[in-house]
């Protein structure tokens, strides 16, 4: 537009089409039927009646490729405008040309454009027919009994009858309903994707001063920021209900029992023990109409009485509302328990949507400092202030568990609103290299002899230094106080949501004073040993670290803690690589080079503290490093 303003504007159409399986083998529920006998939308309504869950409602078929059945619709309006400008300014004098120089000292630079996202296919592979995630194209065969031959395994011993090996052969039946995939496994669960889903996209845009202030040497400080108002997140429409159905004041109400049977124990019927009317039906108490369970699966179950004793009421929902062991009184019409009482979807241990669902931001400040090679100088250091903010944890990941990380859909989704996991404040980057001033050509020994020049001339060195700020953590519970994500693991426990501790005899504030690194005779802690008890082995190295008691406890039942996810920063990370290089010409044509690069050349440890959980053995210790020790190589090479 002039010759000291440039200004460049356009727009992009980027379609990216609906991922495609092109033999339609790929396997997936309506995004209707996700919530089963609740009916679409109707979450923590345990009203479905008694017995109904018997019924199959969320069909698995075959859909993409020639099927005619996309996994979402195709989004066609992916317009993406972008705009930007540069300026250099022309003041001859006053104040704005002490601040911007001559002519072609400096720059203004501001620029505003969507992007949309490619995130692949992974997320979507992650979800269509592998493993529990909507079966139906593997089946594990198992070996049957034959007469006399225990256990079935022994049937692969010695020679093979004529039969062959007695193989059960897995029926194949597609579509399937939901029911009766979740009695074929009931670890099986369901993944559907919003027929409405659209491509995420990112708002970016920028501000920026360059300026000149000195010969061949620039500083440039500049805004940049983005913000994405509708990344990809899943939900999970199953999680357990402990409200509207009366079981938090019945887990309350049977830690009553444990506590006045001495732990032994939580059963109605003793002195100071209350009616446990919902857990007499699950486990088929006289007088319920149901069937009842063996007293290690009732109450006296020391699966139970754990999950009692640690406050985790979500874990004891789940194996209720899922384990094969109460299935027969789950589903009883005698004995009258809603068929949704835990879950919107009893025929399915997750159900779960993709859905444009996510928000992040962010913002920095950037302050870049760089001079080009001149004089036998160039550098560059980089410094950015800034902070990634979002209510998802990794909106666009391709882990299932990172994907489904809401705290409670009891809780509006500003609940989850936090600092990212991958939020840095604080980053610093500087390299640069250095030609030594000796030898021929250069300010010393400028008139040397060849034998003195190839001695002292030709060295270069070279660094890379960086530090920065860690990343986020908090003290988390480990348990599962208000929900449970997902099934339960192979050990009967359960993965809870982002739960943090209970702060109880100290402040947030007084806490905070006490994180960081303190080294000790017995081990490294990134929490100060003066809020631990600490004992050592026989070599005085650390053997447990645990938090003083009463400082920070356990959610209470029905509760999240109230320590603030991702509010403090990890140990600070620092490294400082240097090179050296010697150049010796042999010919016009040819010289030889030999390169020492250290990595790491002041040892420098840089730690990682990952014992978070609050009533973790080793709490406040640091176990592990990040990066290398020291290391330097050596290089020769013969360049023609």
């Amino acid at each position: 537009m002039k010759s000291n303003f440039t200004l460049n504007y356009g727009v992009r159409w980027d379609y990216m089409g609906v991922p495609t399986v092109p033999n339609g083998l790929a396997i997936q529920p309506k995004y209707s039927d996700l919530y089963g006998i609740s009916g679409f939308g109707n979450l923590f309504k345990p009203t479905a009646a008694p017995g109904t869950q018997t019924q199959g409602f969320a069909t698995q078929q075959f859909v993409s490729g020639k099927t005619g059945i996309g996994l979402y619709r195709n989004d066609w309006n992916n317009f993406a405008p972008f705009v930007g400008f540069a300026y250099s300014p022309r003041f001859k004098s006053g104040p704005f040309h002490l601040l911007f120089g001559d002519e072609g000292k400096s720059s203004i630079r501001a620029g505003y454009s969507i992007t949309y996202l490619h995130d692949g296919v992974t997320t979507f592979t992650n979800l269509l027919g592998t493993g529990t995630t909507n079966p139906g194209l593997i089946a594990t065969a198992n070996l049957s009994s034959l007469s006399g031959v225990t256990p079935h395994t022994n049937n692969l011993v010695g020679v093979l009858g004529p039969g062959g090996v007695p193989l059960d052969t897995p029926t194949f039946q597609i579509p399937i309903t939901d029911r009766q995939n979740f009695l074929l496994n009931s670890g099986n669960g369901l993944w559907t994707v919003d027929p409405n889903l659209r491509s995420p996209y990112v708002h970016q845009y920028s501000f920026g001063i360059e300026r000149e202030i000195m010969k061949d040497t620039a500083l440039e400080i500049r805004y940049s920021g983005n913000r994405s108002p509708n990344s990809w997140r899943a939900q999970d429409i199953n999680e357990v209900n402990i409200f509207e159905n009366g079981f938090l004041q019945e887990f309350l109400n049977a830690q009553k029992n444990l506590a006045a049977r001495g732990g032994s124990s939580f059963a109605p019927g003793c002195a100071g023990c209350v009616a446990l009317p919902i857990l007499d039906k699950f486990f088929g108490v006289a007088g319920t109409g149901g069937t009842a369970v063996s007293a290690s699966s009732g109450y006296s179950s020391t699966t139970f009485i754990s999950n009692l004793t640690a406050n985790n009421i979500g874990t004891m929902a789940s194996t209720l509302a899922f384990n094969s062991a109460y299935r027969t009184n789950r589903e009883s019409v005698a004995v009258g328990l809603p068929a949704n009482f835990f879950v919107a979807n009893p025929n399915a241990t997750f159900a779960r949507v993709l859905l444009n669902d996510a928000k992040s931001n962010y913002n920095a400040l950037e302050i870049e400092l760089r001079r080009r090679f001149s004089h036998g100088l160039q550098f560059q250091a980089d410094y950015t202030w800034s902070k990634a903010m979002g209510d998802a944890v990794d909106a666009q990941g391709n882990n299932q568990s990172d994907l489904v990380n809401r705290l409670s859909l009891h809780l509006p989704k500003r609940s989850d609103y936090r600092r990212s996991t991958q939020d840095q404040t604080q980053r610093f980057v500087a390299n640069g290299i250095y030609e030594l001033p000796f030898g021929n050509g250069h300010a010393f020994l400028n008139s040397s002899n060849r034998f003195v020049d190839r001695i002292v001339g030709g060295w270069t060195t070279g660094a890379i230094v960086t530090w920065s700020t860690g990343v986020p953590f908090f003290i988390s519970s480990g348990r599962a106080t208000f929900n449970c994500i997902g099934p339960l693991n192979a050990n009967g426990s359960c993965t809870p949501a982002n739960n943090g501790a209970q702060l109880a005899g100290i402040s947030f504030a007084d806490f905070k004073n006490n994180v960081g690194l303190f080294k000790t005779a017995g081990g490294v802690f990134f929490i100060n040993p003066n809020i631990l008890d600490i004992t050592d082995n026989a070599a005085g190295k650390v053997a447990t670290s645990k938090i003083k008691a009463g400082l920070i406890t356990a959610p209470a039942p029905g509760t999240f803690g109230n320590f603030p996810i991702n509010s403090l920063d990890g140990p600070r990370y620092f490294n400082f690589d240097f090179s050296v290089t010697k150049r010796i010409p042999i010919t016009e044509r040819v010289r030889f080079e030999i390169k020492a690069t250290a990595i790491n050349i002041l040892n420098h440890p840089n730690f990682i503290f990952s014992t978070q959980n609050f009533d973790s053995t080793t709490f406040g210790l640091v176990t592990t490093q990040r990066g290398n020790a020291r290391g330097i190589n050596f290089i020769g090479q013969l360049r023609f």
